[in-house]
């Protein structure tokens, strides 16, 4: 039976798209204005524009300057700074590259601008291309194998330098200490899994992302393969500026992109090292923005450089190995072999929504999405890269039973609910629980997870939008499925003062988490109100109307009533006179 991601399978639920511009607009202007030198293009003088906000500042090259067969010549930036990128929609096409250097230094290599698409939280489309690492430059020299249709607007990454030798000062001490920082929780997750391996040193966000937080929560899927990428930068970076690059990497994904948090899992340089990428937890099935389509049923592990044409080299797969052969079958599922995948579709994903795709354990970016990533070199290596992780099948968890318990209240929509349970076994404490809701297909979808305290028990809180019911899954066993009462909050619009008799009454209303509602008009008769008529509505963005007749004079109220979760709801009374 294939793993059915959800419709809304993505790494960030509010992960937003800001208009063009948004995301600089929000920091701090240091060089407001600034100007670039004039570009030589056949003996002419072409000027282009630049831009600069806090870290991030903007080069954006006129189109008239990337005349095929010749370069811009150099262009002095707005300031230093370390990565660049463009939007995706102006490369195709132009067979861009670009080269820099710091002033009057010596030229890095030519580096194509790839407009290869497939990074995006799911349901998203790339709006920039892979980044490039040039590291404390401050000019550029571009050239084009066509003319782009507009002029190429660069976003800029600068990382502070203090920043950076800090992160890469911590980086090496976490090292040092073996990933001190996150080896307790490793070790957990280990245990609970009853894996066979031992997890790798990682070096955790807190030495590279000082003072850098996520724009949002983790959201938790559940991982089935692990995606292998590059990272698209320059092969010659020292170990000391590794954690610089991942901290710019972080800077672009969420200020250039407007991604929550940095798109992969995990990051690996040429030397071996492994630095934590997304935030959530090492241990936890955090949903990245590495694979449009994919995102909630993978972990994405990202080698820093660029393996088109060169091997990536032996300690960076080596350290790829350990990641997958510990983390594949800490989540339940073994290191090798194939699994049935439901694509959830998007731009850039090779298969569309709902096509059902054999998937290797141990895949190639490539293999799920429109992009040369991880580049043709490193793609080849794979099968050597699963040979060496060789089959690592996860030992099952000791669990008896699962119990799962309904909130005994209801709550409004958009609150809080929290649902509770224990687990019963032989194996009770730090076992991973995940919480599940259906679809309105029908079908069951990770919305949340957990672990059990050394008691078995557990708890989960999540914003509550409709009566849907939700079950609890550990690696052994499934709950039965329990509703959480939500109550719509129904409410009807103050109708008109007087109504004319043989005529109708138009009556609004809201409703949240519910498809339909019923109105209701009763009319007083004898002291007492009876109903005379009712009509069921569609409940559409939390709204609902209907017109029902009004066939005699006298006093009558309106009400709304639906059904949430096995539960009658009914709202306050609206009272109106027919003449």
């Amino acid at each position: 039976m294939p793993y059915v991601p959800s419709p809304h399978d993505r790494p960030d639920a509010t992960d937003g798209a800001p208009a063009p511009g948004a995301g600089l607009t929000r920091r701090r202007v240091v060089h407001a204005g600034a100007a670039v030198g004039a570009a030589a293009v056949l003996g002419s003088a072409v000027p282009a524009a630049a831009t600069a906000s806090g870290r991030t500042g903007r080069l954006t090259v006129r189109r008239a300057a990337l005349t095929p067969g010749s370069t811009t010549g150099p262009l002095r930036a707005p300031h230093r700074f370390d990565l660049l990128g463009a939007p995706v929609d102006v490369l195709h096409g132009a067979g861009l590259q670009i080269r820099a250097r710091a002033a009057r230094g010596r030229w890095s290599a030519w580096q194509s601008l790839s407009g290869h698409d497939g990074h995006a939280p799911d349901g998203r489309r790339s709006r920039m291309c892979d980044p490039l690492w040039f590291g404390d430059v401050d000019e550029v020299e571009l050239r084009a194998r066509r003319r782009p249709a507009r002029d190429v607007r660069l976003d800029l990454v600068a990382v502070d330098p203090a920043a950076k030798r800090a992160a890469g000062r911590a980086s090496s001490r976490a090292v040092a200490r073996g990933g001190a920082d996150l080896r307790p929780a490793a070790t957990r997750a280990a245990g609970r899994a009853s894996t066979t391996r031992a997890a790798p040193t990682i070096i955790p966000r807190t030495a590279w992302a000082a003072g850098l937080t996520p724009k949002g929560t983790p959201d938790f899927g559940q991982v089935q393969v692990a995606f292998v990428h590059h990272t698209v930068n320059g092969n010659t970076y020292s170990q000391e500026e590794s954690a610089g690059i991942v901290r710019a990497i972080f800077d672009y994904h969420v200020r250039s992109n407007g991604w929550n948090d940095i798109g992969y899992n995990f990051l690996v340089d040429r030397f071996g090292q492994i630095f934590e990428g997304r935030a959530g937890g090492i241990d936890q099935a955090v949903i990245g923005a590495q694979a449009v389509g994919w995102n909630s049923v993978s972990t994405g592990i990202a080698i820093i450089g660029t393996f088109e044409n060169t091997p990536a080299p032996e300690p960076a797969l080596r350290a790829v190995a350990s990641i997958i052969g510990w983390k594949l079958p800490l989540h339940g599922v073994p290191t090798a072999g194939t699994v049935s995948l439901v694509s959830s579709g998007g731009s850039g994903n090779r298969w569309k929504s709902g096509a059902t795709v054999a998937m290797n354990r141990i895949s190639g970016h490539q293999d799920g999405c429109s992009t040369d990533c991880p580049g043709a070199s490193l793609y080849g290596q794979l099968p050597a890269l699963r040979s060496r992780v060789g089959t690592v099948e996860p030992a099952p968890v000791a669990t008896a039973g699962l119990q799962i318990e309904e909130p005994d209240f209801a709550v409004k929509y958009g609150e809080t609910t929290t649902v509770t349970g224990r687990v019963e076994g032989a194996t009770v404490a730090g076992v991973t629980v995940v919480l599940d809701k259906r679809s309105p297909t029908g079908k069951w979808v990770p919305l949340a997870q957990t672990t059990t305290d050394g008691s078995g028990a557990w708890s989960v809180g999540f914003p509550l939008r409709s009566a849907t019911a939700v079950r609890a899954r550990t690696e052994a066993v499934t709950s039965t499925a329990v509703t959480p009462a939500l109550d719509p909050g129904l409410e009807v619009t103050p109708p008109t003062g007087r109504t004319r008799a043989g005529g109708t009454l138009l009556v609004r209303g809201r409703a949240r988490g519910v498809r339909e509602a019923k109105i209701v008009l009763r009319r007083k008769v004898r002291g007492r109100y009876v109903v005379v008529a009712s009509k069921t509505v569609r409940v559409k963005n939390g709204r609902f109307s209907g017109r029902l007749p009004v066939r005699r004079a006298g006093m009558h109220n309106v009400s709304v009533q639906a059904t949430s979760g096995g539960r009658n709801y009914r709202s306050a009374s609206r009272f109106t006179r027919a003449r």
